[in-house]
């Protein structure tokens, strides 16, 4: 018998208010990596506009949008439902990523990318400037999520974005300083710290969102949660970590393309394999932890004499039960079991007997019923049975198949009989009052001369209990 699912309601809150810390925390990680970006432009110092040596600058407009998203999530995370004060910042973020597309697609300028001088992106041919493709797709999702998640506003379009933003973000840091080309198009180099602001300010506006689908399990208390939490960061941060490794490789070595691409080989193969290994690990260990919390809970549902369930697990389950009936009009029967003449037989052979008596009695039970039912000591020698989804037919048949196996078992001693009293569930019922019948019936059992089985009266439930 298992006892009804406890609420976790503490935990998922609990794992909520963690999680969404990372809201101010990464909105104000863009203020001040953004802030310190555009103060290397109007500084003009190259090192605080790449954050990194040798990397790639950050651009001007791009350290603006981080600013206005910054802000945005800042404000949305100390009052959701902040109105314009979040939605313009995220408006302005959108028409940025677009204007800059545009431009991009149509050839034009439109004189958003002329704040200060860059010298870099003139030597190497580049539009003066401007940030690249794949930072103005990610600039236009991620206005769109904020905005949406400011106001509230349509929460599975604002995850699917926050989906598509992560592997953006997760692609960018990848092939972050590098420029490339897509057809005929020459795509612009992603600067690093440009990468790693996209990623934080999405997971920043993706903790605020309501958590449904994959979030839900990110907020719960379940094995999925730990999972999720130990392999989702290492499988998102692996393929940027090897690209770093291996262009720091390639610079200090001095390594061929084909030495490169074995090198991506061998270590995706190394990285690939030690994600799987580390998560049978952790299910090894959470597969553990289940079974050692089960034997627990076993344990403190089951009468440590008897092997069937004790008192505490039989009052939860009937309750369980009567709500299902009030609910779905899905009754059920109890027996209610009383051992005939047991002070006689423990006065006759001993307390010792009289246990070994109420051992067999528990082991009749489970060997006689079915798996979904429940048989549970109720006190001293009388013990309960529900027959879940059993109407009082069926109550008497397991009765005398009760009754058939307690006449027939080869008893130490001396032969041990039961009476037993069958009650069918009531959609009013409550748990006394349907113990109650069962009690009658049980009671009428026996005054009528033992090993036998009574029915309670078929109607309202009784009352004064």
């Amino acid at each position: 018998m298992s006892a009804p699912p406890k609420s976790n309601a503490k935990a998922q809150v609990a794992a909520a208010n963690a999680m969404t810390k990372l809201a101010p925390i990464a909105a104000w990680t863009m203020l001040v990596v953004a802030s310190l970006v555009l103060l290397g432009w109007c500084l003009q110092i190259p090192a605080l506009t790449r954050l990194m040596t040798g990397t790639t600058s950050m651009k001007a407009i791009s350290a603006i949008a981080f600013i206005a998203s910054g802000i945005s999530l800042l404000g949305c995370a100390r009052r959701p439902r902040a109105g314009l004060a979040c939605f313009l910042p995220n408006l302005l973020v959108l028409l940025v990523g677009t204007a800059s597309l545009l431009e991009h697609a149509a050839g034009v300028d439109l004189f958003i990318d002329h704040l200060f001088a860059d010298p870099e992106a003139i030597a190497l041919g580049n539009p003066p400037g401007r940030m690249s493709q794949m930072t103005a797709v990610a600039f236009i999702l991620m206005g769109l999520q904020g905005m949406l998640v400011s106001q509230q506003r349509m929460p599975r379009l604002a995850h699917l974005l926050a989906g598509l933003l992560l592997s953006l973000g997760a692609l960018s840091l990848t092939m972050a300083g590098y420029g490339y080309r897509v057809g005929i198009i020459q795509m612009l180099p992603v600067a690093v710290p440009t990468a790693v602001l996209l990623l934080l300010g999405t997971l920043g506006w993706l903790v605020l969102q309501k958590p449904i689908g994959i979030m839900r399990v990110a907020f719960a208390d379940s094995p999925g949660t730990v999972l999720l939490k130990r392999a989702g960061i290492p499988a998102l941060l692996m393929p940027p970590v090897l690209a770093i490794a291996i262009r720091a490789a390639e610079h200090l070595l001095d390594w061929t393309h084909t030495e490169v691409v074995a090198a991506v080989g061998y270590l995706s193969g190394v990285g690939a394999c030690a994600m799987v290994i580390g998560m049978a690990w952790l299910l090894h260990h959470l597969d553990e932890q289940q079974q050692k919390a089960r034997r627990f809970h076993d344990a403190a549902y089951t009468d440590a004499l008897t092997g069937v369930t004790n008192r505490r697990g039989f009052d939860e389950a009937i309750e369980h039960l009567l709500q299902g009936h009030r609910g779905t009009d899905h009754g059920f029967t109890m027996l209610m079991l009383d051992l005939d003449h047991f002070k006689n037989f423990n006065d006759d052979f001993g307390h010792l007997a009289g246990d070994e008596a109420l051992q067999i009695t528990g082991q009749i039970l489970l060997e006689s019923l079915r798996p979904q039912d429940i048989a549970a000591r109720f006190g001293g020698e009388e013990f309960a049975v529900i027959l879940p989804g059993t109407e009082m037919a069926g109550g008497r048949r397991a009765a005398q198949r009760l009754l058939q196996a307690f006449r027939t078992h080869d008893w130490p001693y001396r032969k041990v009989t039961v009476s037993i009293g069958i009650a069918n569930s009531h959609p009013d019922d409550t748990a006394a009052t349907l113990i109650a019948r069962a009690d009658e019936a049980l009671y009428a059992a026996k005054s009528g001369g033992r090993d036998r089985a009574c029915e309670a009266a078929v109607g309202p439930p009784a009352s004064g209990l």
